[in-house]
């Protein structure tokens, strides 16, 4: 709980450096707070530790980080708008259905993390940490060049496991709405 609230506590930090036009200084903050949460998981897993309130504040502190960054990113033009969108939406419908689940009780629904939430995370993760290397605006189109390219198919990998992460935990509710 003390990793996850020193990565809760880093998100702040991170984009004020960021507005501050510091992205190689916010890249290693961000790789810190990326360092935190696996070291976190780690551990848990090692010790087989877990608690009630990380169980609830790890997935928040992702959250957290990668809406903040999406957005902040997305409005400072460093990726395209549409992106941080998609990436807000699921986040916030995924929230929005967990907080009523959770508030409800009445459906027997796990949202615990599912694959392809867990490889949209992990790309979404990771293609900030391009963003916040390259200090530059990744196009929607490569421009020129291998490194174009590559940044490009981060770009609409990460749009697609974040669709794709989207319908997935969409059908899980579905499939419970339609239960007796």
């Amino acid at each position: 709980n003390a990793l996850t609230i020193l990565r809760l506590s880093g998100t702040p930090l991170c984009l004020w450096v960021i507005a501050q036009g510091d992205l190689t200084v916010a890249f290693w903050i961000f790789f810190a707070i990326c360092l935190t949460d696996w070291l976190d998981g780690y551990l848990a897993r090692r010790w087989r530790v877990s608690s009630k309130l990380g169980q609830i504040l790890d997935p928040l502190a992702d959250k957290f980080l990668l809406i903040s960054l999406y957005l902040t990113l997305g409005l400072w033009g460093f990726i395209p708008l549409w992106l941080a969108g998609l990436v807000l939406i699921r986040d916030f419908l995924i929230l929005a259905i967990g907080s009523g689940i959770i508030l409800s009780q009445k459906l027997n629904i796990s949202l615990v993390p599912r694959f392809m939430g867990k490889m949209s995370t992990t790309l979404q993760m990771l293609f900030i940490g391009l963003v916040l290397a390259s200090g530059m605006p990744i196009p929607s189109v490569p421009t020129s060049g291998i490194k174009s390219i590559l940044m490009v198919f981060s770009l609409y990998s990460v749009a697609l496991t974040t669709v794709l992460s989207g319908f997935s935990y969409a059908r899980v509710v579905f499939n419970a709405f339609r239960k007796p």
